[in-house]
Parts: structure tokens; sequence; C-alpha cells
């Protein structure tokens, strides 16, 4: 458990200060079906989220810090926004990418799915207080689009994120 969180402690100051890397913020849009989240950016989804849903401290998940999060290349993507809790002990973690293509897409519902997976198993130990979250999380795939989050409102987050 302490090597844990000397491990989740260490992430959380690598994200802090790495700062936010960008990419410029593209409109999310997508070929099925029309939803709320078409005319936004990654960011603004993000941060409708966490104006609408009870959080702890988050830090951003940057271009540098993506890879060990979440195994995905910003070289991949066309847009993304994805914050961490910033203490180890919550698991709540959301995002929105925009890949370059639909296959592309799909890879990293598979890599966020493997995520949720293995915090699911760390969680379960670590912190069973707060499995709750995992209850109705999700990774979902619109177009070029994926969205996902572990949250206490994962409700909300679905319907931000359409």
């Amino acid at each position: 458990m302490r090597k844990t969180t000397i491990t989740a402690a260490l992430l959380a100051a690598t994200m802090l200060m790495t700062g936010c890397g960008g990419k410029e913020s593209s409109v999310i849009s997508s070929s099925s079906g029309s939803t709320a989240a078409e005319s936004k950016t990654a960011a603004e989804l993000t941060a409708e989220l966490m104006a609408a849903v009870e959080l702890p401290e988050m830090a951003e998940v940057t271009e540098e810090n993506m890879k060990i999060f979440y195994k995905i290349d910003s070289a991949d993507l066309v847009d993304h926004s994805a914050y961490i809790a910033g203490a180890g002990v919550y698991p709540d973690e959301f995002g929105v990418f925009v890949a370059k293509d639909e296959d592309t897409a799909a890879a990293i519902k598979v890599k966020l799915e493997e995520r949720i997976a293995k915090q699911r198993e760390t969680y379960e130990s670590y912190s069973p207080d707060e499995m709750y979250k995992f209850d109705d999380c999700f990774v979902t795939v619109n177009g070029e689009t994926v969205f996902f989050s572990v949250c206490g409102d994962n409700a909300t987050a679905k319907s931000i994120f359409g």
C-alpha cells in the first residue's frame, strides 16, 4: 500500500511539473448522429464536466504524460483533454480524445478499457470505499472521438460527453 501511495504521489508530481502541453484545440465532430458534444472542443467538454460534478483535486494529463497513464501517443490525436485525480487515493479520471481516424479511435478505446480494468483491480484493495465510481464508468466511441469517465457521477459525464 505504501509503494502504491508513493507511486501515485510521484505520478501526480510529474503531471504538475510537466505543465500544460498543447496542440491546438479542434472542434469535435462526428459522422454518426448529432450530439451536444459535436460543437465543443475536448477542453470545453472536460471543463463542463469539472464544473458540473464534484471531484477531488484534478491534474491535467498532458501530451508528455499521456503515454505513461494511457499508452496513447499524442501523434495519433487531433485534440485531447483528460484529467486524473491529483491524489492517488481517488480513482477519478476522465477525458476526451479525438483520434486521427476511426481505427485509431477504436485502438484508444481498448487502451482506456485496459486502464480502467487495471485501476479497478488496484482500487479494490487499495481504496474500496471508492469502488462505486467504477459501477457505471464508461468508454464510448463516436466516430473519431473517444470519451471516458470514472467519477462519482458518470451519468452526468455521459450526458455531457454525448
